[in-house]
């Protein structure tokens, strides 16, 4: 230990004196700024609160969750009270935020926002988009050296085509350094001497403060004017800058932008062996025609040398011989021929599919008679419950048990009193016979 100096602390010691000297004034504190980086898969939420210089590392436990009135999200402008907590174990400050409102829209946001309008004011975004080349032979490739992005288009184009050469053209991937060198390594890339056909933008993950580079309004003119066609490859699949509007393709991850500028090895391996096949079995297609027509020329004995005679008798002898030989003669018994294969071919097909169906026909004939018999047994069940149920709708089947249907003069049923009248006549049946009466008034007392 140094003379004049106290006993030395430890690390723990030193920062429990300062969580106790740091946290009481700064139990309830407000604090505004952006909101970046937010994590909010797991239990708790976890984010950065940012402006222009300055970080601050902010959490929402899970149980202060469901009692804020608004949920923190990126590139908002926001305005934060919690606590701040020193972290012993990691030695980290946090600010345990309590609650939270909005106040504003985030400044990165809206200034991409703005960017965005004088740009598609310009046409950059809306010009004509270049075609990749189907087989390139040299890609230039702008990215940071070491970074995942390089590696990760330098595995993909390993992979799939290692016989293309790869331009790399070294640039920062954030940071003041980013921009101009980026646009000196795309005005390399596309230079004639290298030979490059087109270009890879490609740079790894990261948050809006990290990717804004690639918003910038120079580098995106740059890649709307490059020679060659550009895949941008920046960030992932959720992020877009202003570049990815720009450029001739737009690609989720760098690895995609290698997929999309070079061709499949295996892909046109299988190509390659399906149109070799195709190309075999035609060649053979046509030696079999060829071998077909020689024999045939054969048989008729066009190869056969004729005696020697008068010279008028050989030269008609030749001449029927070419009249025989003529292209449109032989394309007449071939057509012929093709006709007659065809009849035959249609006669055989027919033949066939009536003797297929023939198994098929017999065990529908020998279903069909019991499905008939079961559906004829059913109706004749139903016809007879119906029969019953109208027997029992009959107003003659109780006269059977000594009962009498009364009626009027018109022949309608009486089925109350007050409907008899004193004096008008009643037809009275039986089951046996039918009579006529006349109701006398009842008898008072």
């Amino acid at each position: 230990m140094m003379p004049g100096m106290d006993a030395p602390l430890s690390v723990k010691r030193l920062l429990e004196q300062i969580k106790a000297r740091l946290e009481p004034p700064f139990a309830a504190v407000c604090v505004v700024g952006e909101v970046s980086n937010f994590k909010g898969s797991g239990r708790h939420w976890y984010f950065t609160l940012k402006e222009e210089g300055a970080a601050l590392q902010c959490a929402v436990w899970a149980g202060q969750q469901r009692f804020l009135a608004h949920t923190p999200a990126n590139g908002q402008r926001v305005v934060l009270k919690g606590s701040l907590n020193l972290y012993v174990a990691g030695g980290s400050l946090t600010l345990a935020v309590t609650h939270c409102e909005p106040a504003g829209q985030g400044d990165l946001q809206a200034r991409l926002r703005q960017l965005e309008a004088e740009l598609r004011a310009e046409g950059l975004f809306d010009r004509p988009k270049r075609p990749l080349p189907r087989f390139p032979r040299k890609l230039g490739v702008v990215a940071a050296l070491g970074g995942a992005a390089l590696r990760d288009v330098l595995e993909v184009t390993a992979r799939r085509a290692p016989g293309i050469d790869l331009l790399i053209a070294p640039a920062a991937a954030q940071g003041e350094r980013c921009v101009p060198e980026t646009l000196l390594a795309l005005q390399e890339v596309q230079d004639p001497f290298w030979g490059c056909e087109a270009v890879l933008l490609v740079r790894g993950g990261g948050s809006l403060e990290d990717l804004w580079a690639f918003n910038d309004p120079a580098l995106v003119r740059a890649v709307a004017a490059c020679r060659l066609p550009v895949v941008t490859g920046v960030g992932h699949e959720i992020d877009t800058t202003l570049v990815d509007l720009a450029a001739d393709r737009r690609a989720a991850t760098p690895s995609q932008a290698a997929e999309l500028t070079t061709p499949d090895r295996s892909a046109l391996a299988a190509d390659l062996q399906r149109r070799g096949e195709a190309l075999a079995a035609k060649l053979a297609w046509r030696l079999r025609g060829f071998e077909t027509t020689l024999n045939l020329l054969t048989d008729r004995g066009l190869t056969r040398a004729e005696p020697a005679g008068p010279a008028r008798d050989q030269l008609a002898a030749l001449t029927h011989r070419l009249e025989l030989a003529h292209p449109r003669r032989r394309l007449d018994q071939t057509g012929a021929r093709l006709a007659l294969l065809r009849q035959r071919l249609a006669h055989a097909a027919a033949a066939a599919a009536g003797e297929a169906d023939l198994p098929r026909v017999r065990e529908a004939q020998r279903r069909l008679a019991p499905a008939i018999q079961r559906a004829c047994q059913g109706r004749d069940q139903r016809l007879a419950v119906g029969l019953e149920r109208l027997k029992g709708l009959d107003p003659t089947g109780p006269l059977g048990r000594g009962f009498v249907l009364v009626r009027d003069a018109e022949g309608r049923p009486v089925t109350s009193a007050d409907r008899v009248v004193a004096g008008h006549p009643l037809r009275l049946t039986w089951r046996d016979g039918e009579w006529t009466a006349r109701p006398e008034a009842p008898r008072e007392g």
